[in-house]
């Protein structure tokens, strides 16, 4: 329970950060997050989450649904909203955010009623109702056993019941291989000087060759951060052979451009736009860092 609790507190303070900070991930840049969205569409042929569960469970409605590790719930909670969900059981260890979460929901008029707020779910029993539908928003590659954590999930699933995935799926404590150093490395060296220039000090440049931080670095942080990242693919392969696995890419996206993105601006689509094409060749050849599907209870062994 301490690796949870240090876990906690530090998702405690990212939803604490001031909403100006400077501009780092691919989802706090407006431009890039349009591209990484069209790019969610083309892979998943649904326009949203909502539209991709009917899509693959064929069902307009499922009953109870559980989101584990939710942070704010944005997405889950239109799922009530839009009559996906009859009632939620949002599950995360940071207190921070699911206060967050709970405001949302009042926000766009959801009865609190059909709400359930849990900090913690024992993955070592099974819950104590069936559940519709399971959510990953982000959160399956904190798990420190993802393919038990599948399993817990069949397991607690009603008959037409499935799992939502949106999620990441890089080496365990995104430890990345030479191979995906080197197309980084060659994107990143690509690009005008100007687009390496750091955003922590101006007057030096960031290095075209990414070191990612070691497995203590992370486990310091967040002990749960991509703890077994790299067993979900495998797993769900393994027990659940009949599901169909979208493939997102990342390794531009979320990874040459991490600490960059700031140096980008609207103006500056074009280029995005070539950075995705390159990321789309990649995560064609089997480099992935973002995945998503849904798994039926029967697309199971």
């Amino acid at each position: 329970m301490k690796l949870l609790e240090k876990a906690a507190l530090h998702w405690d303070q990212m939803a604490a950060r001031p909403d100006d900070r400077l501009i780092l991930r691919w989802w706090e840049s407006p431009t890039l997050r349009k591209l990484v969205d069209e790019n969610w569409w083309r892979a998943t042929g649904a326009g949203n989450a909502g539209e991709y569960i009917r899509r693959r469970t064929g069902r307009d409605s499922l009953g109870l649904g559980m989101s584990i590790g939710c942070g704010t719930a944005e997405d889950e909670i239109l799922l009530l909203k839009h009559g996906i969900l009859d009632r939620l059981i949002l599950c995360d260890i940071s207190n921070e955010q699911l206060d967050r979460a709970m405001i949302f929901a009042q926000e766009q008029y959801i009865d609190v009623n059909r709400i359930i707020r849990l900090n913690y779910v024992d993955l070592s029993k099974n819950y104590h109702e069936p559940l519709d539908l399971i959510y990953w928003r982000h959160s399956l590659h904190h798990m420190f056993d993802t393919r038990a954590t599948i399993e817990w999930c069949r397991e607690n699933l009603t008959a037409n019941g499935a799992i939502y995935c949106n999620d990441a799926c890089p080496p365990n404590y995104m430890q990345w291989d030479e191979t995906v150093l080197d197309w980084v490395e060659l994107y990143r060296n690509s690009l005008p000087t100007d687009y390496l220039v750091s955003p922590f000090d101006r007057s030096t440049l960031m290095s075209s060759r990414l070191t990612p931080p070691g497995i203590e670095h992370w486990k310091a942080i967040d002990p749960t951060e991509c703890a077994d990242s790299a067993g979900i693919i495998p797993a769900i392969q393994d027990l659940a052979p009949k599901a169909h696995i979208a493939f997102l890419g990342g390794c531009i996206y979320a990874l040459a451009l991490e600490d960059i993105i700031n140096n980008f601006d609207e103006k500056d689509e074009p280029m995005l736009r070539n950075a995705m094409r390159l990321d789309h060749f990649m995560a064609e050849a089997g480099m992935n860092f973002y995945f998503a599907c849904v798994i039926n209870r029967d697309d199971f062994l």
